[in-house]
């Protein structure tokens, strides 16, 4: 009897042993999982995403995009130097109605801080006024800030320009929008702002004299200069510029004979010289007084 006591304590601790432990053994015997690790990339496998986006940002070189590429159209650099953030942006063929302006070109797609660029696709093909003698160009610009008034740029050479920087000279309600650009292959900026001044009435007698000098009368003929020579890429364009000074007093046919043909032209009524010419070099803009005969003569080259 003490001999079956014995065996069925026996066989009852195995039992508990073997419902005690079940959790422990589960953990401490199943196989451990073992990471694999990522194999290292070869140099080829790093260039996907980040090549392709800095090949991107280095082609358009910036963020901000106006308009989009054509076969027709040509790149021009916009430049906000303002003093403060542009959210419209219109350009049109020079005409005298400011009512008439087109689309905006910005559309909501980004605002153009201070200090900023973006890139505008200019398609000349696209301005279409009905008169095919207008070849200038104005800019207006409005600003985030509902305080600010529009600005306006004038008779701007833009089938020429490559970069143009929008300014104000001064500030508050003195200030005075005007415009720094590239033209052409050059490196030397063209400012607008005195022209901006002399049609607004704005410059002092020295400015003016410098300006637009008077042409003095001329009891003989004066002959026409000649150009100047010109090197295998067509001539300094500093010796264009003082070939340009040395035909103030003198027809608008001995410029063109000293500088070639302008890039572009224009004509308007000021009020201090009556009609008026504007003719854009790549580097400089000369300007004439037309006679009521019509006679042409240069008055002034920045």
């Amino acid at each position: 009897m003490m001999k079956r006591h014995v065996l069925f304590a026996g066989i009852l601790a195995l039992c508990l042993a073997s419902a005690g432990c079940g959790k422990n053994e589960t953990q401490d015997t199943a196989p451990a999982v073992t990471a694999t690790p990522a194999p290292t990339p070869t140099p080829s496998e790093f260039k996907p995403v980040d090549m392709v986006e800095m090949q991107q940002v280095e082609e358009t070189d910036m963020k901000n995009v106006i308009g989009s590429a054509s076969a027709a159209s040509s790149k021009v650099v916009v430049i906000n130097d303002t003093g403060a953030d542009i959210d419209t942006f219109y350009v049109r063929k020079t005409i005298d109605n400011d009512e008439e302006w087109g689309e905006e070109r910005i559309k909501g797609a980004f605002t153009l801080k201070d200090g900023e660029k973006a890139l505008y696709y200019f398609d000349a093909s696209s301005f279409n006024t009905g008169d095919s003698t207008v070849s200038t160009y104005d800019i207006r610009i409005g600003y985030t800030d509902e305080n600010r008034s529009e600005c306006y740029f004038r008779k701007l050479p833009m089938k020429t320009i490559t970069q143009i920087t929008l300014c104000m000279d001064e500030s508050g309600d003195s200030s005075i929008p005007y415009a720094r650009y590239l033209a052409g292959n050059s490196k030397k900026e063209i400012s607008t702002l005195n022209e901006v001044k002399q049609r607004l009435g704005l410059l002092d007698s020295e400015e003016e004299e410098e300006l637009t000098p008077t042409p003095e009368p001329q009891e003989t003929p004066v002959p026409e200069v000649s150009a100047p020579p010109e090197n295998s890429d067509g001539g300094s364009e500093d010796a264009k510029i003082s070939a340009a000074k040395d035909c103030i007093g003198q027809s608008l046919d001995a410029l063109i004979g000293a500088c070639g043909e302008p890039g572009g032209s224009d004509y308007a009524e000021e009020p201090e010289t009556g009609k008026t010419g504007y003719h854009y070099y790549d580097n400089f803009t000369v300007s004439t007084t037309v006679d009521e005969n019509g006679n042409e003569v240069v008055a002034g080259v920045w």
